[in-house]
């Protein structure tokens, strides 16, 4: 531990404690000495197959991560500073939060009031409606890759987004998924689209206000079985958040909610709980680069 906090990455990154481990790598905190600011690293690590590690796997994984991240501009979206790869290893900059994630907070404090989940709600949509506007598919939405900063809620992890173009991720079944949190149909190995990800974005709003994920199970297998032959049981703590989402948990792709259209229905939850928020707003037109000298 001493030796990799000693470390300077890239001539100008010095590991300082590490913030946060997950599987798929540590996040440390580090400062930029270039820019004198501190930032979060993840240090990506390489799973194993044939029980070598699997460094182009891990490579792969972590150029997706930051190449689907750093080309979206929102303050719902973590902002992607910089990508190294030192020494076999890889190591994404990112801006620092000091968060917890919606896993964490639901942890500490139980389920949370159905009027807190759906300020989450609203802004966690605006910046997922932004990264399917830019052809960025998440694939991995859970409590744990959303984080609480107090006045942001930022989604996380694109380790395995999905870009516009990239035919290999268009279907087949998921395998480095949070069941509980994945769209039936991927479970079936069907397509990836912006309607899996609201079903994603949706259990986890469920998880926030029941204190628990749509299926239960002892294991991966028994919540997958659930998710695939039944729905899920209706949420009794969401209050006037049901209708969403319910209609956003839809077995059925082309019945759930769009996301433009759940927007609006959280504007007016808020609208009506008292809760100042921007009205919701049309994507902008974008206008050809010479529009205004013709």
């Amino acid at each position: 531990m001493a030796e990799e906090v000693a470390r300077l990455l890239g001539g100008r990154y010095r590991l300082l404690s590490p913030m946060r481990r997950g599987d798929t790598g540590i996040v440390w905190r580090a400062h930029d000495s270039r820019l004198r600011r501190d930032v979060a690293i993840k240090e990506v690590h390489a799973g194993l197959q044939s029980n070598e590690l699997d460094l182009a796997r891990a490579r792969r994984r972590a150029l997706r991560e930051a190449r689907a991240a750093g080309r979206l501009s929102h303050s719902s979206i973590i902002t992607v500073h910089d990508l190294l790869e030192e020494r076999g290893r890889l190591w994404i900059v990112m801006e620092l939060l000091e968060a917890l994630t919606l896993q964490e907070t639901v942890k500490h404090v139980g389920a949370l009031p159905a009027h807190w989940t759906a300020w989450i709600g609203f802004q966690l949509l605006s910046g997922l409606r932004h990264a399917h506007s830019e052809g960025v598919l998440h694939r991995d939405i859970n409590p744990g890759n959303i984080l609480l900063t107090g006045d942001r809620v930022v989604l996380a992890d694109f380790g395995i987004a999905a870009l516009n173009g990239d035919a290999s991720y268009s279907s087949g079944i998921p395998m480095n998924c949070t069941p509980a949190y994945t769209a039936p149909e991927r479970l079936r190995g069907g397509p990836v689209s912006p309607a899996a990800d609201l079903w994603s974005f949706a259990a986890c709003l469920y998880f926030a206000v029941e204190g628990r994920p749509p299926y239960t199970g002892p294991d991966a297998v028994a919540v997958i079985a659930q998710a695939m032959t039944t729905d899920p049981p209706s949420p009794k703590k969401a209050g006037p958040l049901r209708p969403v989402i319910e209609s956003l948990l839809h077995p059925d792709p082309a019945r759930r909610l769009t996301g433009d259209h759940a927007a609006l229905l959280f504007t007016e939850i808020l609208r009506h709980e008292g809760i100042p928020m921007a009205p919701y707003r049309l994507p902008a037109v974008k206008l050809p680069p010479d529009a205004f000298t013709k």
